[in-house]
């Protein structure tokens, strides 16, 4: 079933079929490009290694996160991103979003992280995730959406955001 978050921006459930799969890859593709252009490798070399680590990072999040759901991001009917979450006893958890950088600054993110912060404040939990530590453009803008750095590993920068949650007083 697909949900409007936002006039252009919907999200709709990931099954296992080709086409996401192979939309998913390309957005893994793109969102490491920055990094491969560092590396001085051929241009199959880094085919190889980002495909290996893109389905080792796939078999990891099944393993540790049974229950996680993903969505395709959408916007104007396209897919532009991908979503992934998983709901646990504690907290809420953003596990992977990336947008394409061609939709990228056009609050397509932003719509989303919101209404991940809706279904938190909803169900009274924190909504937590972790940005690399390098990727300090990613962090300044949690920070700007209200997360707080819980805990910093060596790549990973650990945050939440907890809803403010108002007791209504009887009268």
């Amino acid at each position: 079933m697909e949900t409007t978050i936002h006039r252009w921006v919907s999200l709709k459930p990931v099954h296992a079929r080709l086409e996401q799969e192979d939309f998913f890859y390309l957005l893994y593709e793109k969102s490491r490009e920055p990094e491969m252009a560092l590396w001085n490798w051929t241009e199959q070399e880094k085919k190889t290694f980002l495909r290996m680590q893109y389905d080792f990072q796939c078999r990891s999040y099944q393993w540790q996160y049974p229950n996680l759901v993903g969505r395709m991001i959408h916007y104007r009917g396209q897919p532009v991103g991908k979503l992934v979450t998983v709901c646990g006893d504690r907290e809420l958890r953003l596990i992977d979003l990336i947008i394409h950088p061609d939709f990228q600054g056009l609050g397509i993110g932003t719509s989303v992280v919101v209404k991940l912060q809706h279904e938190a404040r909803v169900r009274r939990m924190p909504l937590g995730l972790s940005v690399q530590s390098h990727n300090m453009r990613a962090y300044k803008w949690y920070v700007k959406l209200g997360f707080e750095k819980v805990l910093e590993h060596e790549a990973y920068i650990s945050m939440h955001w907890v809803p403010s949650i108002q007791v209504k007083s009887k009268s």
